[in-house]
């Protein structure tokens, strides 16, 4: 669960930067802002935004396969006819 190790070294940091700069609100946040980042660009999280362009690219590209699989179909039923009429 490299996960969970993950965000116990987040909780861990916050913690311990929260003692460190004891009442510097400004710090603070910085400081826990700086470790969350962090956190997360090692988890390899994505912005909805660049989710949901993925998903409607995937989209598109099932309709195009699903579509290439239709025309495949149809010519090979119009390779069978010209093979009967041979």
């Amino acid at each position: 669960m490299a996960s969970n190790q993950v965000l116990d070294d987040i909780s861990e940091k916050i913690a311990s930067g929260l003692r460190l700069l004891g009442g510097a609100k400004q710090e603070a946040e910085s400081q826990v802002r700086s470790i969350v980042e962090g956190a997360l660009q090692q988890l390899d999280v994505v912005t909805d935004e660049r989710m949901l362009v993925q998903e409607a690219m995937l989209k598109k590209s099932q309709q195009d396969m699903q579509d290439l699989v239709e025309r495949i179909k149809t010519l090979e039923e119009h390779m069978k006819d010209l093979e009967s009429k041979a």
